[in-house]
């Protein structure tokens, strides 16, 4: 039962919408009341309340789960939304909404289910921030999560409190062993190095690294998407980052490193410090190209050259901080940035829009509906979202 009563003719539209039996009347009759804010918070704890019911939540005290839902959903509607006509938009809009309400519930009701009895193996799946092991193995690693990370003879070699992974030295190894870090589309997470060094990947990143570095080794780590490096001073063992066929040679500094699939070149951005870029093994005065506070270095694979220019470092370190900014940007790769950002998949019909170019600022927690309808304050274009899917027109 809900705080507040649903009329039986809303309850009937809502009911008949989710079993997609509902009629055109209805669902008008369902937009029209949901476009009372009062009306919406009432709609979220109807299908909390009924999806609780029918996985048999009632054996537990679920107010508190209840109640920090609810909370974080009120918490993203401060931002204006854009009302749309009935159409796709809405009833997709909606749907999106309940199955996330739904989906947080029934993953809240697996792992209280789960707390005290046997640990069952959680297969992760595409959306998830995952651990690979030395041995192989997967792991799953929940964002507000916290646990130790062992190796494969049980030694604690890190652990993780919420949405940062810190590794210690309390071992010593006589090996190299490695975990690596898998960030989705849509998530960020943090990495703390047992040097101290600090790694902030976005969204669609992943790194490998040892567990820990060994004494008088050079300090070396895999990139593949991109990241934001506070790398810890060490003026004997320097530290190496490979991204692609590119090595970026570090003593202690800040920089943003990135290099996703679509894109045919590395991108590095130096905050503070010192930082050399060279290819192979080639490292040296004659091979390596050096960067300055404040400035870019954009490294072609095609070509394999390495050009410098100086920048505002705060374009390309913003999404730390939950900003997407675009200067001067094409809108083809705009919507890649966004796919990352949102975990949604964009399809462009649309040649003449994707060559367009756009500078705009956004942040994270917007709606998709908003930044669309900045661009087309600019370009007149059609969209139609269905479920995680964008299809621009």
């Amino acid at each position: 039962m809900t705080r507040r009563m649903i009329p039986s003719n809303i309850e009937i539209c809502i009911l008949k919408y989710f079993d997609k039996t509902a009629t055109a009347k209805q669902l008008l009759e369902l937009e029209e009341w949901l476009g009372d804010p009062l009306n919406k918070d009432i709609f979220n704890e109807y299908v909390l309340t009924h999806y609780a019911i029918n996985m048999g939540l009632n054996k537990m005290d679920d107010r508190p789960i209840r109640e920090d839902l609810i909370l974080k959903i009120r918490k993203g509607k401060s931002a204006p939304k854009k009302v749309f006509s009935l159409s796709k938009k809405f009833s997709a809009g909606l749907l999106k909404y309940a199955a996330a309400i739904i989906l947080c519930a029934g993953a809240i009701y697996f792992l209280l289910e789960n707390k005290n009895g046997s640990q069952e193996k959680v297969l992760p799946n595409g959306n998830q921030i995952t651990l690979q092991l030395d041995n192989g193995n997967i792991e799953v690693i929940s964002e507000d999560g916290k646990r130790k990370i062992t190796d494969a003879e049980g030694n604690e070699v890190g652990s993780q409190k919420g949405s940062t992974l810190n590794y210690n030295e309390g071992i010593d190894p006589k090996k190299l062993i490695h975990n690596q870090l898998n960030i989705p589309n849509g998530k960020q997470f943090e990495l703390v190095l047992s040097d101290g060094s600090s790694v902030f990947l976005n969204s669609g990143s992943s790194i490998k690294y040892p567990v820990k570095f060994l004494p008088g080794k050079t300090r070396e780590v895999v990139l593949n998407g991109e990241a934001y490096f506070e790398i810890a001073k060490d003026s004997i063992n320097p530290f190496i980052v490979n991204i692609a066929d590119l090595k970026v040679r570090v003593l202690g500094t800040e920089f943003n490193l990135s290099s996703y699939p679509e894109e045919n070149q590395v991108t590095t951005v130096l905050v503070n410090g010192s930082v050399g870029l060279y290819s192979g093994d080639n490292y040296g005065p004659a091979t390596t190209t050096f960067l300055k506070p404040g400035f870019r270095g954009v490294y072609d694979h095609s070509s394999g050259s390495i050009t410098l220019d100086e920048v505002d470092t705060a374009l390309y370190t913003s999404w730390k901080s939950g900003k997407l900014v675009f200067r001067s940007m094409q809108f083809k790769n705009i919507i890649r940035k966004l796919e990352r950002a949102y975990n949604v998949s964009i399809v462009n019909n649309n040649r003449e829009l994707g060559e367009q170019y756009f500078s705009a600022s956004f942040d994270k927690d917007e709606l998709m509906e908003q930044i669309f309808a900045s661009f087309r304050t600019s370009y007149r274009f059609t969209y139609t979202i269905e479920n995680e899917k964008i299809t621009i027109n």
